[in-house]
């Protein structure tokens, strides 16, 4: 008690001077209709900004949870497209399951790094061994063709890019099937090559290049690129094409890894011609 007086003794200005404010405001704005509103208004606008705020915040952690849902149902839809079944029988008269076989399923993945070097660049991927991951996988976006997998342990995933200049992709012309090997020439990431195309095959700029499939690697028909220029040197029997690549490999974010389960089986056939030779 005696504290508590020594206190009021100490502050008594300050107190009646408090007091004798709130008393005027609460005076000053209950008599002024105009004055009272503005005051509601002031805190209905900053408590609707606080809301606001909230719930963008709120809104950017559930973000990631719903891209992740997003990206496998993408994958459980595109192993549903025809190029990932496999046909039993080669004249399909009528539409039945039993004719076809899954040969594809893919993993959804996301790009967590990127190493660029002059003539290979790679991503690592936030998917390994523990999701079904292998290295010699083929690596594929929304957009078209990413790269092969060449490593991986339990959680993560290393992709060669087609900006490599180990990487060979079997691509054909989608108008006509003629099939060829693109390549990356080190200079320009938005462009690959194609070497050794006959000159007789008619062509156009803007013409569509996917994947030829068959290699084990991707399904058929993932776009590539389109025809960018048509390389003509006098005297030389072929020609060559630049392909403008359908990737912007400098924003790959979401991308699906291809699991062929048909693959081991071709591998193994193929690998008897070797042994043969």
């Amino acid at each position: 008690m005696r504290n508590l007086i020594q206190f009021l003794r100490k502050f008594r200005d300050f107190l009646i001077f408090f007091i004798l404010q709130v008393i005027v405001l609460t005076l000053f704005f209950n008599s002024k209709n105009y004055h009272r509103a503005r005051m509601a208004n002031t805190s209905s606008a900053f408590i609707g900004w606080f809301v606001e705020k909230k719930h963008n915040i709120t809104k950017h952690f559930g973000l990631e949870e719903a891209n992740e849902a997003l990206l496998e149902e993408n994958a459980r839809l595109r192993a549903l497209l025809p190029e990932s079944y496999y046909h039993l029988q080669g004249d399909l008269f009528y539409v039945n399951d039993t004719l076809k076989k899954q040969q594809f399923q893919y993993i959804p993945a996301t790009v967590i790094d990127a190493k660029y070097t002059k003539r290979n660049n790679y991503f690592t991927l936030n998917q390994g061994s523990n999701q079904g991951v292998e290295k010699g996988m083929g690596v594929i976006s929304s957009q078209g063709v990413i790269g092969i997998v060449t490593d991986v342990s339990k959680h993560f995933a290393i992709v060669m890019t087609v900006l490599s200049d180990k990487i060979r992709v079997n691509v054909k012309l989608k108008k006509n099937n003629e099939y060829w090997l693109l390549n990356w020439d080190g200079i320009d990431n938005e462009y690959g090559q194609i070497q050794e195309v006959k000159r007789d095959i008619p062509l156009e700029i803007g013409d569509e290049v996917v994947t030829r499939g068959g290699a084990t690697k991707f399904p058929e028909g993932i776009p590539v690129g389109n025809i960018a220029e048509i390389v003509k040197k006098e005297g030389e029997q072929t020609i060559s094409l630049r392909i403008k690549l359908a990737v912007n490999y400098n924003a790959v974010y979401n991308v699906y890894i291809v699991k062929n389960l048909m693959q081991q089986e071709q591998l193994k056939l193929e690998s008897r011609i070797e042994e043969d030779e």
